[in-house]
């Protein structure tokens, strides 16, 4: 054979000819039944699907008319002149050999393929074909005027009259409709060389068909009709079309309306009226689908692609089905198609990757995803971009820090009176150190910055509370049990493995690793450097390394990795432990301060704020307090409110019960500070207070030291 090029969506390859040719050389029927899934694979298959398309691309009128219910079965196989060859009949036959009646065929030959109409000698339709033409010259004048053929149609004829290149109808209908014609038979075809064929793919092929076979399909009735005007009108006109169009529509309006069970019968008499109508196969599927018929559903979907085999947004909706069936294999198929016919189609990315993630296939579900939400950016669909978005960050939680102008304004916005400067040196201790420690009064929002800052850049949180006798790393870790041979585990060390897992995921996944951020609450109440010894040295490693190993227990270890953060807060007085130098010289150290202005702010506009403030200004250096104290002390008050409580009644009781108490010590700064709250309490007429103030400041006049109790 001639090198050609193929067509890759062919239906035949070069193969299908050439075992014709082989089959013609042999011309046996053991060649055949000893190649037999070879001519199945290149020649019946191919040639059903082919018949597939030819159907649903032709007229209704056509289909009324033909037999159109084919099986490989009805497929003709030559083997002394080799050639597969399928035959279209009238429904209604006049003859009981089936030859010998009036039909269309299609034949895959070894050097091509030939198509169109036959009436053969003996078929009582040429009878009637030769009638018809001879006794009515308004019928002949509608066949001329209304049936199609191009230059490449051969319109068989033995006869020696020439046929006019100009009037090759009109020539051709006087030779064969005589009854001595010395063409026996009327034939009218269109031959396509093998080369040709390979070019063209299924679509292609069936146009050429579907082309040659509507437009002489006026002969076809002239030759099969009593009536055939009637009959050639009705094709022309297609009446039917328009009732199955009506039908149609009236179909989807009740779709619309969601009554399901009227849809599908508007659809089922559309379809009756005009067997071909795209939107009646398409909404009778999605009526369908969304009823629970999914078999029928598909069925519909598949005609429908025969009719519209380039219709992209079909096989992403069939797609769609077979995803919800779990067949995955075949969704994937269908919207592989659907992005062959449209790569920029956005709803096909984000089936197949909701597809890929069933199939636990991460990469390319991530990368599907990803195209989705470009698409539906540029299509400004909004839902669609924040469903993919959504479904994506739990595929792969990219991490992206957002900038730190960003995380100030964040963390500002949740009520907390923090200075720009505090926040800024915590934003940085965290990047250079990844261990740092927040020192300060009791209330002055040291954990509840960790919490804001981590929720802010989207960090996972743990906050581990510090018990005063934590003296060894498992009572920080946990510890290997050797009766059980199980590890026991505490928040802490479940809380590092997922640190863990999370680092190395994202090493794999080509991504940034989200933060993990753990918090150690009142780190000082027990020696640090006892229970935290492991993590002391492991951090110098990471410094230096970037990774670290932490040993649980004996042949069980965990990665210190660079997304974990350890956070310390600690509260400097004498319940505490002062930190050893090895502590100190790996974290950074920052102290909370709060100042007037804050804790003012931070009241609000309350009657007492004035006094309230002139308490801690005149006592926060032996007394210190913070936000926390005010909160509640707020709290207070307005509790107190409810009961009829006045708010004077109520600060006194608080400015008893929450101030006080932290007065006490021989420092002489305790003293000076006493007598300005009982000129405080006098000046205010805060009688519980001022009443306790001054038997604590007698005392330490008396003794030189003084405490609440």
């Amino acid at each position: 054979m001639t090198e050609v090029f193929v067509n890759p969506e062919c239906p035949f390859s070069l193969k299908s000819f050439d075992l014709l040719a082989q089959l013609k050389k042999h011309s046996s029927q053991d060649f055949y039944s000893k190649h037999e899934e070879d001519f199945q694979t290149c020649l019946e298959l191919p040639i059903k699907q082919l018949l597939h398309y030819l159907t649903a691309q032709l007229s209704g009128e056509i289909i009324k008319k033909l037999n159109m219910e084919f099986n490989l079965f009805n497929l003709e196989v030559n083997f002394s002149q080799p050639y597969f060859e399928y035959n279209f009949f009238p429904k209604e036959l006049k003859s009981q050999i089936k030859f010998n009646n009036a039909h269309f065929f299609i034949r895959v030959t070894q050097n091509g393929f030939w198509f169109g109409l036959h009436v053969s000698e003996r078929s009582p339709d040429r009878q009637t074909f030769i009638k018809n033409v001879q006794t009515n010259t308004t019928l002949k004048e509608i066949l001329i005027q209304n049936t199609v053929v191009s230059e490449k149609c051969d319109l068989f004829s033995k006869s020696s009259q020439e046929i006019s290149p100009i009037n090759r109808l009109a020539d051709w209908l006087k030779i064969v409709a005589r009854l001595k014609s010395a063409t026996k038979c009327i034939q009218v075809t269109n031959y396509i060389t093998y080369y040709q064929v390979s070019t063209f793919d299924y679509q292609q092929l069936a146009n050429e068909i579907k082309q040659l076979f509507e437009g002489i399909f006026p002969l076809f009735l002239a030759a099969t009709c009593d009536e055939p005007i009637t009959a050639i009108e009705e094709y022309l006109h297609q009446t039917n079309i328009k009732n199955g169009k009506y039908y149609c529509r009236q179909g989807v309006n009740k779709y619309q309306e969601g009554n399901y069970q009227d849809a599908i019968k508007q659809f089922d008499i559309a379809l009756e009226q005009a067997p071909n109508i795209a939107d009646a196969y398409r909404y009778r599927g999605k009526v369908k689908a969304e009823s629970g018929y999914t078999d029928d559903a598909i069925y519909d979907y598949n005609y429908l692609l025969l009719i519209q085999p380039k219709n992209y947004e079909i096989y992403d909706e069939r797609g769609y089905i077979y995803y919800n069936l779990e067949n995955y294999e075949k969704a994937l198929d269908d919207y592989n198609q659907s992005l062959h016919i449209n790569p920029n189609f956005a709803l096909a990315y984000y089936h197949r990757g909701l597809t890929y993630l069933e199939l636990e296939n991460q990469q390319k579900a991530f990368e599907d995803l990803c195209r989705a939400t470009e698409l539906f950016d540029k299509e400004k669909d909004v839902d669609n971009y924040e469903e993919a978005q959504r479904i994506l960050k739990t595929i792969y939680p990219n991490y992206s820090e957002p900038l730190f102008t960003e995380i100030s304004q964040n963390i500002r916005s949740k009520g907390l009176r923090i200075s720009e400067s505090i926040l800024r040196r915590y934003h940085l201790a965290l990047k250079t150190r990844k261990f740092v420690i927040l020192s300060g009064t009791s209330g002055t929002g040291k954990t509840w910055l960790t919490k804001a800052y981590a929720e802010v850049v989207a960090a996972e949180y743990l906050l581990v509370p510090v018990a005063p006798n934590w003296t060894t790393n498992e009572d920080l870790l946990g510890y290997f049990n050797p009766m059980d041979k199980e590890y026991h585990y505490t928040t802490f060390s479940h809380f590092l493995e997922k640190a863990a897992q999370e680092y190395e995921q994202a090493q794999t996944e080509k991504r940034t690793p989200r933060p993990y951020h753990l918090i150690l609450d009142e780190m000082n109440l027990a020696r640090v450097e006892y229970y935290f010894a492991k993590f002391l040295s492991a951090m110098e490693v990471r410094m230096r390394e970037g990774l670290a190993q932490i040993e649980l227990a004996s042949e069980k270890q965990v990665l210190l990795p660079p997304n974990l953060y350890f956070i310390g807060t600690v509260n400097v007085d004498e319940t505490t432990h002062n930190f050893a130098d090895k502590v100190y010289d790996r974290a950074q150290m920052i102290e909370l301060e709060v100042c007037h202005n804050d804790l003012f702010e931070h009241l609000g506009e309350v009657d007492y704020r004035e006094i309230l403030m002139e308490v801690w200004d005149n006592l926060h250096l032996v007394t210190p307090f913070a936000f926390r104290v005010l909160d509640e002390i707020n709290n207070y008050v307005n509790e107190a409110k409810v009961l009829g409580i006045s708010w004077e009644e109520a600060l006194d009781e608080q400015l008893l019960q929450k101030i006080l108490p932290k007065l006490k010590g021989a420092d002489d700064r305790v003293g000076e500070a006493l007598k300005t709250f009982v000129d405080i309490a006098a000046e205010n007429k805060l009688n519980l207070s001022h009443a306790k103030a001054s038997k604590m400041l007698k005392t330490f006049e008396q003794h030189g030291f003084t405490s609440y109790f």
